[in-house]
């Protein structure tokens, strides 16, 4: 799989208009598919704070960085280091901390932002869904989960006008949960073993597509239909599935390079389908030297946003070359 181009920093959105870049603290905009880059924004910070989110290794280290970014209607939100901003009309303001950690996904869907809790929480202390409005300064509360370790993302389907969450860890933990009505009620579609810890979710017209996050276990990608059956299996993949994205029709998942007796492989791996039927391994980045328990597992990284339609963008992170976002057209890859 041959880049046609590459970008200093890491592209965290992207549409068939504009892109947005982070480098550091900076939050950049280049538009219309050209050269020229322009600051938007940036998250706060003294010139110490500042500095250390300047270098990919001390950023590593202390989990500093742009993590997230969702675009809504009327404004974008941005989850960086332990905080949350909104950054409408060229001006960033500060929400305050996350909930937790911080996310591993932050949605936006039907004018409000959402991400779920998620913290290491061996007590199994009750966890949440937290969602904002838009315009919004306060967090509020919009589903309580009991009884598991943590919410794994929170995505929005387009197809049916749903908001889906997975959650983990153990089996009885491992869930993919679904919503008609605002979080008001909440159906737990498919759940129960390691099949189902699940981080990412990926829709089409007739399908949900996962790739399974179980360091146990061997992993690999799956669908099912909305209501939860005819679940398939489609394709092993070397290690935890964290990452996915779509461009136009095309279907990808990346796995992570994470510490494991059953998934040893020392690559993190990109998937991808034209039809969602037929997968294959399309790049493979190792991890680099730095040990994953301080500076990260290895992952490769894809933008938020609809896309270009045109080009796979992603961000290799922890492996050889991070901290540069490659292009490959869609038609090259597949």
């Amino acid at each position: 799989m041959q880049a046609d181009k590459v970008i200093r920093g890491r592209v965290v959105y992207m549409d068939r208009e504009r892109m947005l870049a982070v480098r550091g603290s900076r939050l950049l905009e280049c538009r219309g598919g050209g050269t020229e880059w322009k600051q938007i924004g940036s998250i706060r910070g003294g010139f110490i704070e500042k500095t250390l989110m300047s270098f990919r290794l001390s950023c590593r280290l202390l989990r500093k960085g742009v993590h997230h970014l969702a675009v809504g209607d009327s404004c974008a939100l941005i989850a960086a280091n332990r905080d949350v901003y909104s950054m409408q009309g060229g001006q960033t303001s500060l929400l305050g901390p996350v909930h937790g950690s911080r996310p591993l996904a932050l949605c936006a869907a039907n004018h409000a932002f959402y991400y779920g809790e998620y913290r290491s929480n061996p007590e199994r202390w009750p966890v949440h869904v937290w969602k904002l409005k838009e315009g919004g300064d306060k967090w509020q509360a919009a589903w309580r989960f009991e009884g598991i370790r943590h919410v794994h993302g929170v995505f929005y389907d387009p197809y049916e006008n749903s908001i889906w969450v997975t959650t983990g860890d153990l089996d009885h933990e491992a869930g993919i949960w679904r919503t008609d009505d605002n979080f008001n009620t909440m159906e737990k579609v498919a759940g129960g073993s390691q099949q189902f810890r699940a981080v990412q979710l990926l829709f089409t017209k007739d399908h949900v597509y996962f790739g399974s996050d179980a360091p146990d276990d061997k992993n690999h990608i799956f669908r099912m239909d909305r209501s939860g059956n005819g679940v398939e299996k489609l394709a092993a993949v070397g290690s935890s599935v964290f990452r996915g994205c779509r461009v136009g029709n095309h279907l990808f998942f990346s796995t992570a390079v994470e510490p494991s007796k059953v998934n040893t492989t020392r690559y993190a791996e990109v998937w991808g389908s034209a039809d969602g039927n037929n997968w294959k391994l399309l790049e493979k980045f190792k991890k680099d030297i730095w040990p994953m328990k301080y500076f990260q597992y290895g992952q490769v990284l894809f933008p938020a946003g609809p896309g270009d339609g045109e080009n796979l963008w992603m961000t290799p992170f922890a492996v050889e070359g991070d901290q540069r976002t490659v292009r490959v057209p869609v038609v090259c890859s597949l």
